[in-house]
């Protein structure tokens, strides 16, 4: 059986890893062999800042799709974060 290469240079894939990680922080999906994981609000809220930095250093140079998927992946793990507090 052959490994699927994730395809690289794709900004909404790049968005998607990073975003994973917050969601990883929150205990929202497993790593297969990873100890299972604490809720760790303050991680994911850093991984939350990083994505706010990337939207505003990028500002104007995404298309419409690009800047949704940011939007979207930041308001999913704002949400998330306010219901563990």
């Amino acid at each position: 059986m052959s490994e699927q290469a994730l395809p690289s240079g794709d900004f909404r894939i790049f968005v998607q890893k990073i975003a994973m990680q917050g969601f990883f922080a929150l205990g929202l999906i497993e790593v297969p062999g990873a100890p299972e994981q604490r809720p760790n609000p303050q991680m994911a809220q850093g991984v939350v800042d990083d994505l706010v930095m990337l939207r505003e250093k990028t500002s104007g140079s995404l298309d419409e799709g690009e800047t949704m998927t940011l939007d979207k992946f930041i308001t999913d793990l704002e949400l998330k974060i306010s219901e563990l507090s």
